[in-house]
């Protein structure tokens, strides 16, 4: 036996060891994708797999399509959530939509301050900060997006970026309360362009988040906040990027379109 067959087998032997100890959120994000037959279609093959107990699954899909999601998944352990939510209960708010409906609907989670809401609908971390809020009082997880561009990350600017983020984004809820938000670490430079943070990157970022978390809301609290890694995410690498350190899960976009590629994902981390 040479060096490399050893290398391997302790290589698979840690793998192995780090998936059967840890939970993984695997939670979807298709964004604005898939019409009713796709939908169904999808729903189809998911329900009849057998997804264990393991890790947390969660698909996003967009508002329209929730009332297929309350239909089929009644008795599924898949569950859902919307991707983007009014902190009011009612009211003249075109377009929007409350956590009282998505509630309506049985969604669980909301993603809240995605890139893509920060940036092309400008929200900003004292309205997602009101959302947050409102997710945890009304038992909606919020997935609190953060996340830095290019410039920043080329700049060495990112880690106080991201403190800005977390400090001003989750400024409504203290105590307990924090212990049910998940954060979500994004960089903007890698979503949906192919190009993906290396392990080593992810996992410094992560320790850095992790141990932001711990200074700033105490070891009960800090330790066990989910932090998920999201970026160009597929069946090719979330093996190797949920062995880096400080990875609690994963939210995905394009790979969680395809219902085939969605649950090998989740196979690969049981």
């Amino acid at each position: 036996m040479d060096v490399k067959e050893i290398r391997e087998i302790i290589r698979k032997e840690l793998v192995e060891g780090i998936l059967q100890t840890q939970d993984f959120y695997v939670v979807g994000n298709w964004k604005m994708y898939k019409n009713k037959h796709e939908v169904i279609s999808f729903l189809d093959k998911v329900i009849s797999h057998d997804f264990k107990e393991k890790n947390h699954i969660v698909i996003i899909p967009p508002f329209s399509y929730l009332y297929l999601f309350e239909e089929r998944l009644r008795y599924s352990k898949i569950e859902y959530g919307v991707q983007n939510l009014y902190p009011k209960d009612e009211g003249a708010y075109t377009g929007e939509i409350s956590y009282r409906q998505a509630l309506d609907f049985g969604a669980r989670y909301a993603i809240v301050g995605h890139s893509e809401r920060r940036n092309i609908f400008n929200e900003d971390n004292s309205l997602l900060s009101e959302k947050v809020s409102a997710c945890i009082k009304n038992n909606i997880k919020p997935i609190f997006c953060i996340g830095e561009d290019l410039n920043k990350r080329q700049n060495n600017d990112y880690h106080d970026f991201l403190i800005s983020q977390i400090r001003e984004g989750l400024s409504l809820v203290s105590g307990k309360d924090l212990q049910r938000v998940i954060i979500a670490y994004e960089p903007i430079w890698a979503i949906g362009t192919g190009v993906n943070a290396t392990p080593a990157q992810v996992e410094e970022t992560h320790m850095f988040i992790r141990n932001f978390l711990i200074q700033e809301y105490g070891d009960e609290t800090g330790k066990v906040i989910p932090i998920l890694y999201g970026g160009s995410v597929k069946p090719a690498n979330v093996l190797e990027l949920a062995l880096a350190d400080g990875v609690s899960g994963f939210l995905i976009g394009g790979a969680s379109l395809d219902a085939d590629s969605f649950i090998e994902i989740n196979n690969k981390l049981n």
